[in-house]
């Protein structure tokens, strides 16, 4: 009997982030960010918890989630998460703790002082990590099953390029798109 193949965790092939600290962004099929958290470890699990429970946030709206790696001993992920948070807004975070206000100036003091330096504006800083689109794949769409197991995929297969179209799901398109804290600028 041949091995199984690799695993997915609820229809996402997440195989290449096992053992990557990451923040994860739920998207719906247009695009629009639902929920962010972060993982240091096993994100599998990490997946696997946001399905159950009165507060579950992966629900079947969700068709992709935007992986942003990071590298912990330079950046607090925390700290990151909620920076991420305050700049989209997404509607399954109820709260933003570490940021508040509007002027950006703030935010980057703030930031400071929890030890994640931001040179550049805020936006800048967040398009300088490297980020990956993952959309969920199912096995029988019409009987809502999800793929269980499939090929493993590079980490490089999963990175979108910018196609300047309103469907683009690049992180700079997402940015410009749903942030509601600058003003949007063309693809």
């Amino acid at each position: 009997m041949p091995k199984k193949p690799y695993t997915h965790a609820k229809g996402f092939n997440i195989t290449s982030l096992q053992g990557k600290s990451i923040l994860y962004l739920f998207r719906n099929k247009r695009g629009k960010v639902i929920y962010i958290g972060k993982c240091e470890d096993d994100f599998k699990d990490r997946i696997n918890s946001h399905d159950y429970g009165i507060s579950r946030k992966l629900t079947p709206v969700i068709h992709y989630i935007t992986v942003v790696i990071v590298d912990t001993s330079i950046y607090p992920l925390y700290v990151l998460e909620h920076l991420f948070i305050w700049c989209l807004l997404p509607s399954k975070n109820e709260a933003v703790w570490l940021f508040y206000g509007n002027e950006e100036d703030e935010i980057i003091q703030i930031a400071k002082e929890k030890k994640l330096y931001i040179t550049g504006s805020v936006k800048e800083f967040l398009l300088s990590f490297e980020s990956v689109v993952i959309e969920r794949e199912w096995e029988d769409i019409s009987a809502k099953k999800y793929k269980r197991y499939g090929e493993l995929e590079q980490l490089s297969s999963k990175k979108v390029n910018c196609n300047g179209k309103r469907s683009c799901l690049c992180i700079n398109c997402l940015l410009d798109r749903q942030s509601v804290r600058w003003k949007r600028t063309a693809p």
